[in-house]
C-alpha cells in the first residue's frame, strides 16, 4: 500500500542512476541532432540571409555550453534533492541493511549504464560531438564513484538522527 505522506525512500539512489543515464544519452543524441541541422543549415542558401550568423552562432552556443552546463544543472539539482529528501525521512536503523543492498545494486547497474553509455559515444558519428561534452562524459565514467559517494552521504544522513521520544509530534510531558 501507498503511504500519503511518503517523502523518501531507499529507491531514490536508482532513480538517481536512471535519470541521470537517461540525461546523459538524450543529451548527446540532442547535440548531435543540433550539429546535423547546423551543417545543413551551413550548406544550403539560408546561410546567405542576413539571420544566418545569428542561427549558426545558437547552434555552436546550444552545441557548446547548454547541453553541459544543463546537465550539471540537472545533476545537482538531483544530489540536493536526494540530500533533502534524505534530510526529511525519519527510517528505524534497522532498514540500513535495505539501503546498503539498494546503494549496492544501484552501483552495479550503474557500471553496466556507463559502459552502455561508452558504446553509445564510440559511435563514429557520435565520438566526435562527445570530446566536445568533457563533463558529462566524465559524470559517467565516474558514475560508480559517484553513486557511492552520494548514497553513503545520504545513508549518513537518514541514519544519524538523533530522535527523540515517541515521534508521533506530540509532546509528552
Amino acid at each position: 500500500m501507498l503511504r500519503k505522506n511518503k517523502r523518501a525512500d531507499a529507491t531514490d539512489i536508482f532513480l538517481f542512476l536512471i535519470i541521470i543515464f537517461f540525461l546523459a544519452v538524450s543529451f548527446v543524441v540532442v547535440g548531435f541532432a543540433n550539429s546535423k541541422i547546423k551543417s545543413i543549415i551551413d550548406t544550403t542558401a539560408l546561410n546567405e540571409s542576413a539571420a544566418y550568423s545569428s542561427i549558426s552562432s545558437s547552434f555552436g552556443n546550444i552545441n557548446d555550453f547548454v547541453v553541459q552546463r544543463g546537465f550539471l544543472v540537472f545533476f545537482g539539482i538531483l544530489i540536493i534533492g536526494m540530500m533533502v529528501s534524505a534530510f526529511l525521512i525519519r527510517v528505524h536503523p534497522v532498514f540500513i541493511f535495505l539501503y546498503i543492498i539498494t546503494l549496492g545494486v544501484s552501483i552495479f547497474v550503474g557500471i553496466y549504464l556507463a559502459n552502455t553509455y561508452e558504446i553509445i559515444v564510440s559511435n563514429g558519428q557520435f565520438a566526435l560531438l562527445s570530446e566536445n561534452y568533457a563533463m558529462l562524459t566524465f559524470v559517467m565514467q565516474n558514475i560508480a564513484t559517484i553513486l557511492l559517494a552520494v548514497g553513503a552521504l545520504s545513508m549518513i544522513i537518514i541514519f544519524s538522527k538523533i530522535t527523540i521520544g515517541s515521534g508521533g509530534g506530540s509532546n509528552d510531558l
